[in-house]
């Protein structure tokens, strides 16, 4: 079997895992996605037998594919700007036909891409995680002044607004940067109707707690940790990325681990990150998830955790299955190995954006 990654190979979690891999002598490699140049061709053929080349790596019965960061088509220099709109258009389908297929195959994908592409809706995540028994907080997304002024007076309690999807603005004069975070709203301090419409937004109720947790699925697999923000943040992600957050192993409980069981059945996935806020009776709310998400971070702040080994393990569970997930963890190097070795050093000079494991993801 071989690990195909579908990412940069300077992404900050492919190029841990691909060392890992090969250090354990499984063949691997990252195909950032489509593209004029002869690594990024690719072809599917349709005959008696059906054959995927992504690049120089042909994909067979029994290969794992993960959709960790599939990239943009990258347009050959020389297309004029009248076809670029037709290129991008035809490379975006050919992406499509590349990605559906192989789940269709005998081919692990991590995930599954219609089941990725489904899940990654907030409105399905939300409806979906109701009907498997989380907690979940009342929303409305939109970008109707109208409706939220009216979610406003039928939630009475303190209210979050937060973007479906994370940004950076880049200030190139100070060289600083300003990302989205979620932030509390009320009714008297809402910016004029017609900025509410500059942007749709989900605005939801919020939950006063006593921690945040991010909870690993990996397979039949959860890892769950707490995140305590020694600010107090609303939203931690930036302090996180900062060192201030501290990690601390915590049991799922029964009730917990149950949902994400129905949760991963009913939606396909068989990998996701999952974002909890526990209130002060102890109560977990589900408040999303990202199936390609960071974790590995978490091993950075709490080595402990074996996130990496877990999912090194996980990636290729096909290749043993009479060995447990836990029992496979043996068999492949820790992340402390890697932050160690001389590719970590080589990724941290070539991109130093990479350098840290953390985003601003949500």
């Amino acid at each position: 079997m071989k690990v195909i990654i579908l990412a940069r190979e300077a992404d900050s979690h492919a190029a841990p895992v691909k060392w890992g891999l090969e250090q354990a002598g499984y063949q691997t490699a990252c195909w950032s996605g489509p593209g004029w140049t002869e690594d990024q061709q690719a072809a599917i053929f349709l005959d008696r037998e059906i054959e995927i080349a992504l690049g120089p790596h042909p994909l067979g019965p029994g290969d794992v594919l993960w959709f960790r960061r599939p990239q943009p088509a990258n347009l050959h220099p020389q297309l004029c700007e009248a076809d670029k709109a037709f290129a991008e258009e035809e490379y975006r389908w050919f992406h499509y036909s590349l990605a559906y297929l192989p789940e269709r195959l005998s081919i692990t994908c991590i995930n599954p891409y219609t089941s990725s592409r489904l899940i990654n809706n907030k409105s399905v995540q939300l409806q979906l995680a109701g009907t498997c028994g989380f907690n979940v907080p009342r929303a409305v997304m939109c970008n109707s002044p109208a409706a939220l002024k009216s979610f406003l007076q039928k939630n009475r309690g303190r209210t979050i607004c937060k973007a479906f999807f994370p940004h950076v603005w880049k200030k190139e004069a100070s060289n600083g940067m300003a990302v989205t975070e979620a932030f509390e709203i009320s009714p008297t301090k809402l910016p004029a109707d017609h900025v509410l419409t500059f942007a749709p937004a989900i605005y939801q109720e919020m939950v006063v707690k006593q921690f945040d947790v991010r909870t690993v699925l990996m397979g039949a697999s959860v890892y769950s940790f707490a995140l305590h923000d020694l600010q107090g943040a609303l939203d931690w992600r930036q302090n996180a990325w900062q060192g201030k957050v501290k990690v601390k192993d915590i049991e799922t409980p029964v009730e917990v681990k149950a949902a994400l069981t129905a949760f991963a059945q009913k939606s396909g996935i068989v990998f996701g990150v999952f974002d909890f806020a526990v209130d002060m009776q102890g109560q977990w709310w589900f408040l999303e998830v990202n199936e390609e998400g960071q974790f590995l971070w978490l091993e950075e702040l709490l080595p402990s955790a074996k996130l990496m080994q877990r999912f090194l393990a996980f990636l290729t569970s096909s290749a043993d299955p009479s060995q447990s997930l836990e029992e496979r963890t043996v068999h492949f190097p820790a992340l402390a190995d890697y932050l160690r070795s001389t590719a970590k050093q080589d990724l941290r000079s070539s991109d130093p954006a990479n350098a840290r494991l953390v985003s601003t993801e949500r």
